[in-house]
């Protein structure tokens, strides 16, 4: 192997577990401010100002995750994975 080959294969990103999104980057939700998001494999699948209705948005999945962008909105809350 030469010198250049062992350079470049020394230089590959290690991978994602699979499943595993890639992390949003923090300056992308801004707009979503004060707002809950559904994310999926690192996307935005939806938004809504109101949980309740972003849980039924039909787009919305069991498995996505469902956080709230800014200052979280005051009261208790049940995760689930």
């Amino acid at each position: 192997m030469s010198d250049a080959e062992q350079a470049a294969a020394e230089e590959v990103t290690p991978e994602l577990a699979y499943g595993e999104p890639e992390p949003l980057p923090e300056d992308d939700l801004e707009h979503y401010s004060g707002e809950w998001v559904a994310v999926r494999d690192g996307k935005v699948v939806a938004h809504h100002a109101q949980l309740e209705e972003l849980q039924a948005n039909p787009e919305v999945q069991p498995g996505d995750d469902v956080f709230p962008i800014g200052d979280p909105p005051a009261g208790f809350y049940t995760l689930s994975a």
